[in-house]
C-alpha cells in the first residue's frame, strides 16, 4: 500500500518531519497493521518499518503510529481529541518526569514501563502519535478473551504500584509540577457522563451486567447493584467529580489489552510488562486501577485473592517510594488505601464491566468502530453479544467479588 492509504498527508508530512530530524535519508517505507484485531479499540495502530539505503550504511528503524479514527460520527460521539490530547501529554511530559525523578536518585536501573515516544499531531480528525515498536524487543499481546493467571496479574498490580508511587514521589517532591498534571489531565474520558457515546455504552453495558444476576439466588447484592445501575451517572460524576488528596496519575483503562508482556525462558514465566493506551488518563484515586484490572482480568481463583493482591500492590508500592525518598506512611498508609477501595472501588467496577463485555464478544465480530459509520443499530459500541454466558459468569464473579469485599455501591 502507498503512504496515502495509511495516513493523510499532514500525517505523512509529520511522520517525515521526524525521520529528518533522526537524520534518516534515502529510506523506504513499509506499512502494515501494528495489532492483530481486537487488540486495540483506542485509534488505528500502524506498524512502519523504514529502511534507510545509503552509500554510508543501511539500516531499518521501527515505529508504531496511532492514529484517530476518521470517523465523524465516532468523533461527534467520543471526544477524541481530548484523548490524543491527554495522551501525547502523558508520553511527552508526564513519563519524561517519572524518568527524569529517578534519574535525579541515580537509579541504576530506571523504572520505564512505556514505550519511547517521538512525535505527535493533533490535528481533529488527523491526530497522531508516533512511538517505539516495543514489540521488538519481545513483548507480547496477551489473548483478551481468557482471564489472566495470578502471575500475570500480580506482576501488573506491582507495576501499578510503582507507577502510582512515581506520581506520590513527584506530589512530595516536586508540588507545583504535581499541580500541572492536575491541570493537563482534567479533560478526561470521564469529563461528562452527558457525551452521547460515553452515556449509551456504559448504561447498556451496565443493564446488561443487571441481567446477568439472579435477583434470588444473587439476592445478597442483587438489590445493591440494581440500586447503582439506576443511579450510576450521578454516582460516578460525583465521585469523579471530587477533588481527592490521595489522587495519583491513573491509567484508568487498565485492559489486557493495554498490556504487553515480557516472557524468560518458558511462556509462562513472565518477568515484565508495559502498559499502553493512555488517553483515558485522569488523576484519581489508585483504588480504580487496582479495582479495574483485577475484577476485570482475572480468573475466578484469583479474585479470591483479591485481598492478598491489595498487600502485595501496597509493598511494591513502598518499597519504591522509600527508593524514591518519599515516606509511603505519609502519602498513603494502608488504612487509607482500604477506604480509597471501600470508597472508589465503584468506579473500577464500572469499568470492569465494561472490558469484560469486551472480553466476552467471542464467536462473533464486534462492529468496526474505528472505520466505518454505517451501523444500522446506531452507535456501533453499543452491540449485544450472541451468546452471553461468558460475560454473565464473568460479571458476576467481579459483582460477587465487589460485594464480599465490602465496597460500596453507591
Amino acid at each position: 500500500m502507498s503512504e496515502g492509504q495509511w495516513l493523510t498527508k499532514k500525517q505523512t508530512k509529520t511522520f517525515e518531519e521526524l525521520l529528518m530530524n533522526l537524520g534518516l535519508e534515502n529510506y523506504s517505507i513499509q506499512f502494515s497493521p501494528g495489532v492483530e484485531k481486537g487488540e486495540n479499540f483506542g485509534g488505528i495502530i500502524i506498524k512502519a518499518e523504514v529502511t534507510e539505503n545509503s552509500k554510508v550504511r543501511e539500516s531499518v528503524s521501527n515505529f508504531i503510529i496511532k492514529c484517530s479514527p476518521p470517523s465523524k460520527v465516532l468523533h461527534s460521539m467520543i471526544p477524541l481529541q481530548d484523548e490524543f490530547e491527554i495522551e501525547t501529554y502523558m508520553y511527552s511530559t508526564v513519563f519524561p518526569e517519572f524518568t527524569k525523578i529517578q534519574n535525579e536518585k541515580n537509579f541504576p536501573k530506571v523504572f520505564k514501563p512505556f514505550p519511547d515516544f517521538f512525535k505527535s499531531l493533533n490535528e481533529e480528525y488527523e491526530e497522531m502519535i508516533i512511538m517505539q515498536n516495543v514489540k521488538l524487543l519481545g513483548y507480547e499481546h496477551k489473548n483478551c478473551k481468557v482471564p489472566l493467571k495470578y502471575n500475570q496479574v500480580l506482576l501488573t498490580v506491582k507495576q501499578y504500584a510503582k507507577i502510582h508511587a512515581l506520581s506520590y514521589a513527584i506530589r512530595d517532591q516536586k508540588p507545583k509540577l504535581f499541580e500541572e498534571f492536575e491541570r493537563n489531565t482534567r479533560n478526561h474520558f470521564f469529563k461528562d457522563f452527558n457525551v452521547g457515546g460515553i452515556k449509551m455504552v456504559a448504561t447498556h453495558r451496565i443493564l446488561n451486567a443487571l441481567k446477568a444476576l439472579d435477583p434470588i439466588t444473587d439476592c445478597l447484592f442483587y438489590d445493591k447493584f440494581s440500586y447503582f445501575a439506576e443511579n450510576m451517572i450521578t454516582i460516578l460524576t460525583n465521585l469523579i467529580s471530587s477533588h481527592n488528596r490521595y489522587q495519583v496519575v491513573s491509567h484508568i483503562d487498565c485492559g489486557i489489552q493495554n498490556l504487553l508482556f515480557k516472557t524468560e525462558q518458558s511462556p509462562n514465566s513472565f518477568h515484565d510488562v508495559f502498559v499502553l493506551d493512555w488517553q483515558f488518563t485522569r488523576m484519581a484515586s489508585p483504588a480504580v486501577d487496582l479495582v479495574t484490572f483485577i475484577l476485570s482480568a482475572g480468573d475466578a481463583e484469583t479474585l479470591s485473592n483479591f485481598n492478598e493482591l491489595v498487600l502485595e500492590y501496597y509493598k511494591s508500592l513502598c518499597s519504591f517510594l522509600n527508593e524514591l525518598g518519599t515516606d509511603p506512611e505519609k502519602l498513603l498508609p494502608f488504612t487509607v488505601l482500604q477506604e480509597e477501595l471501600k470508597t472508589f472501588g465503584i468506579v473500577g467496577l464500572e469499568m470492569a464491566i465494561l472490558l469484560i463485555y469486551v472480553y466476552s464478544t467471542v464467536d462473533q465480530t464486534p462492529p468496526d468502530v474505528l472505520n466505518d459509520d454505517a451501523h444500522s443499530d446506531g452507535f456501533a459500541f453499543v452491540y449485544d453479544l450472541k451468546d452471553s454466558t461468558k460475560f454473565d459468569a464473568r460479571v458476576r464473579d467481579a459483582i460477587s467479588t465487589f460485594y464480599n469485599l465490602g465496597f460500596n455501591f453507591r
